[in-house]
Formats: C-alpha cells, sequence, structure tokens
C-alpha cells in the first residue's frame, strides 16, 4: 500500500518555506509587520518598489526573462493588494472570490490567474518567518520582509514561466525527472553527506568573495563534490533535478534581490558586492537548503568569470555545479573546519532529537491495521505545502512532511492540515496525503460517507469512499 511517491516540482514550493525569512526592519521603508491592513500596505508598496527597479530588467539575469507586465497579490486574509511594476493597488475580496483565487495559509503562497495570466499570491506571516530563518542562516533568505515577498515572488514565477511554461518550457528538466527519485531524507539523518555538500557551498561562497582565490576554491568545491557523489551516488543522482530546478531559480531569485539593493540596478559589480556582503558560509545541516545554494553559488560563479552555461541549463539535464566544475581538477584531500563539522553535527543531533515525536509515531500509526487513515489526493491540494521539509525511513519508504500546513479543497469539502504530520504517496497511479486520523478522538466522526474533523491541526468536512486494504482502513476524500 505504501509505496514510495517521488516529490514534484509542483510542490517545490515546500522546500522553500522552509528556509525563508524574518521580518526585522534592516532598512528605511522596510515593513516588518504585515497583519494589520496599513502595515499589509507599506509592506506591499516597499514590494513595488523592488518590483519596479528589476522586473522590467529580468531579461538581464536570464535570456529571455520578462516580467515587465506581471502580478503579485499580497494579502492578509482581510485586505489585498495587486503590485507590478507600474503601481499598488487595492483589491476588494469578492473581487478575489470572482477570479476563483483563496488565499492561503498564513505563510503560504499559490500561483492563480490574476487578470488572465498566472501571478502569485503571497500571505506574509510574521511568526512563520521568523522561525524559518533559523534553518537558513546562510543570507540565501532576505532578513526583511518587504524583500523577503520580492524574492519569493520572482523565485515562484520562474518555475511556472521561464522553466516549466512559457513558450519554450525546459527540455532539461523533463529529462532529469525522468531519470530521478525524491528528494527526501532519511531519518534518522546521517551527518556527513550534509558536510560535504555544505563545504561545495562554501568553497563556491569563497571563490565569488575572493577572486584572487577563485581557483583554489573551485578546485576545493571539486574535491567536495567528488567525495560527496563517490560516497553518496544514490543521493547525488536523485538531487540532480532539484539542483537544477531549485538551484537556478535561487540564483534568479537572489540576483534579482541584489538589482533591487544596488544603486544601479544595471551595474553588476554593484549587485555582486551586495551579494558578497549578505551570503555566509553553511554551518548548519539543512538538505533542503543545499539545491538551492549550490546552485546559486555555482551560477554567481559563472556570471564573475564570464561562463555562459544558462543555454545548457535549459536543455541538458545536468546541474549548474556541474558545469561551472566542468574541467576543474579536483585540489588535494581537504579537511572541513571544526565550527562547520561541529554545527553540522549538532544540527543533525538536535534535528534527530526534535523529529522523533513527530516522525516515529506517524510511522507505527499508518502501520498499525487498527488505525483508519484519511486519503487526500494531490491534485486537489489548494496553494502551497509548508511544513519541516521531506523525510522518509527505511520502515516506510514514502515521503513524510512533519508539521505540514496545507489545504485540500474537493468537490464535497474542505480540510485544512495545520501542524500535523502527512505522508505523500501514490496509490493505483494517484498522489495522495496520508494522514492517520486519533483513535477514539471526538474529534474525528465518521457519519455513513461524511468525515468531520474538528481538531485544531486537522480540520474539516468531507465526503469519503472508505475501503480496506491488507486488513486497515482507509478513508479516500472525494
Amino acid at each position: 500500500m505504501f509505496s514510495r511517491f517521488p516529490q514534484t516540482a509542483a510542490l517545490g514550493g515546500l522546500l522553500l518555506l522552509t528556509a525563508t525569512a524574518c521580518t526585522s526592519t534592516t532598512s528605511a521603508g522596510r515593513a516588518s509587520d504585515s497583519t494589520s491592513p496599513g502595515s499589509l500596505k507599506q509592506l506591499a508598496d516597499a514590494v513595488q518598489q523592488d518590483v519596479a527597479e528589476v522586473w522590467p530588467r529580468t531579461g538581464r539575469i536570464w535570456p529571455g526573462m520578462d516580467f515587465s507586465d506581471h502580478n503579485l497579490l499580497i494579502s492578509n486574509g482581510t485586505s489585498t493588494y495587486a503590485v507590478n511594476a507600474k503601481s499598488t493597488s487595492a483589491v476588494a475580496l469578492p473581487e478575489l472570490k470572482k477570479q476563483r483565487i483563496s488565499v492561503p495559509l498564513a505563510g503560504g503562497f499559490d500561483v492563480v490567474m490574476w487578470q488572465g495570466k498566472k501571478a502569485v499570491i503571497i500571505r506574509p506571516d510574521e511568526r512563520a518567518a521568523a522561525e524559518r530563518l533559523t534553518q537558513d542562516p546562510t543570507g540565501l533568505t532576505s532578513p526583511d520582509m518587504a524583500s523577503y515577498v520580492f524574492e519569493l515572488a520572482t523565485h515562484e514565477q520562474f518555475h511556472p514561466y521561464v522553466q516549466q511554461g512559457g513558450p519554450h518550457p525546459w527540455p532539461s528538466l523533463k529529462k532529469a525527472d525522468a531519470q530521478v527519485g525524491g528528494r527526501e531524507e532519511i531519518y534518522p539523518l546521517a551527518a556527513e553527506p550534509r558536510i560535504q555538500r555544505a563545504m561545495i557551498y562554501n568553497s563556491l561562497l569563497a571563490a565569488y568573495k575572493e577572486p584572487a582565490r577563485r581557483d583554489e576554491q573551485l578546485a576545493a568545491a571539486a574535491y567536495w563534490h567528488k567525495e560527496w557523489a563517490g560516497q553518496f551516488p544514490e543521493e547525488a543522482q536523485e538531487l540532480l533535478a532539484t539542483d537544477l530546478l531549485e538551484g537556478t531559480a535561487k540564483y534568479v531569485e537572489k540576483t534579482a534581490v541584489g538589482m533591487a539593493h544596488a544603486a544601479d540596478p544595471t551595474n553588476a559589480a554593484q549587485v555582486s558586492d551586495y551579494l558578497a556582503s549578505v551570503l555566509k558560509p553553511m554551518k548548519i545541516a539543512s538538505k533542503g537548503v543545499e539545491p538551492y545554494a549550490i546552485g546559486a553559488a555555482a551560477l554567481l560563479n559563472a556570471d564573475a568569470i564570464g561562463l555562459d552555461v544558462k543555454k545548457t541549463l535549459t536543455v541538458e539535464p545536468v546541474t549548474p555545479l556541474s558545469l561551472v566544475l566542468d574541467g576543474v581538477e579536483p585540489s588535494a584531500e581537504q579537511e572541513a573546519p571544526q565550527d562547520v563539522v561541529r554545527g553540522i553535527k549538532d544540527s543533525v543531533a538536535k534535528t534527530n532529537k526534535e523529529l522523533a515525536p513527530q516522525i516515529e509515531p506517524f510511522v507505527s500509526a499508518v502501520q498499525d491495521k487498527d488505525t483508519t487513515v484519511l486519503m487526500l489526493p494531490v491534485d486537489k491540494l489548494s496553494g502551497s505545502v509548508g511544513g519541516k521539509g521531506f523525510y522518509t525511513t527505511e520502515e516506510l519508504p514514502i515521503s513524510i512532511t512533519p508539521e505540514a500546513r496545507a489545504t485540500f479543497t474537493l468537490p464535497s469539502g474542505t480540510v485544512t492540515l495545520n501542524g500535523i504530520t502527512a505522508g505523500q504517496l501514490e496509490h493505483d497511479g494517484t498522489g495522495y496525503f496520508a494522514v492517520p486520523l486519533p483513535k477514539g478522538s471526538q474529534q474525528v466522526a465518521l457519519t455513513g460517507d461524511r468525515l468531520a474533523l474538528t481538531g485544531t491541526r486537522l480540520r474539516g468536512a468531507v465526503t469519503v469512499d472508505t475501503k480496506t486494504e491488507d486488513g486497515q482502513r482507509f478513508l479516500y476524500a472525494r
């Protein structure tokens, strides 16, 4: 029953949501609070300044990329603003409903149709953003809310408009997806592959920041990549598509942020100086952040040395790193700095301790024949998925998301997950999120084919089809 279900590009936003921003004000005019209507307008105006500066110039970042007429919706659930390169304008909630746009959960986003075109709607959330920054202390996530919303909107429009949609979808992604598996990390987590991947990024970052040592640092990156790919070939193969998809999108996103912060957005040296000032080495374990970090750093180095690799990335299933390191001889044996080793080992131990009470009860529950499991179809997912990343186990080889936050909108009703562990899997050719229902709970009521959920972490009402498979009951939402 519980077979592996590879992650899809449509759900790639989950990894981004595990590495986002806090909301401290770091520059004049940037809003730190997005909850009240007044502060939401202030945030929208600050984001609009960045959009006006950069989106008409996105062709400078990636060939053929033109966001000059794109829109972004920013909402707190009661007020909404539409932002584009020309203006910020209020949007009435009835207008959102007319265009069948639902406001995401706090901290979430969705790709929607607005005025006949794809757009991103974002619901900023201070608490979630502050929590996420601790998971990505690399500077790859902007620490103020306005920059974060701008970079998220740029990133999430790059996926459908440039990589996977538009007039020329990338053949490289289709080829890469056909030959790789999921992006899950095996629980309990191991430190060694995370140290090696962190050192790939740290070496690339050093090469970018210190041009005089670039050859030396690229050789070090080649060494660490050789070690990682040699010791963990399955992981290297499985992450190929993610490194390509998200590494290029993170590069676009960060270059856009650099342009927004430069006095002259067309001045490459100013953009580079800004990025070099904010990007920091990786000293904690984060498999989810690595594809973004390594791809972005590789392409920033490609820009710095005048290496034209972007066309190849659109047609061939290769990673930005592989193209930047092409022809680079790996250095002699390297030793990771003690602060990196210690930081990653400590964070792995801490993460394993935090994941244990979330993953282990979930695995036990879905393997317990007396536990009823709710099955929510992936294609009814509304908006993005939040959570603590992708994990899997030897005992249960499916994709598990602790503290999942998602809304499923079905013809018979809606179900919302708010901080509950869920598993993503494929059954009979259809993708599902599986949620074990607590036994004997008054917050779960099945009357005929109608399921009512009244808990704080699992809420909604939906019609279900009851099936017994291998002696266990499953409720398929419809």
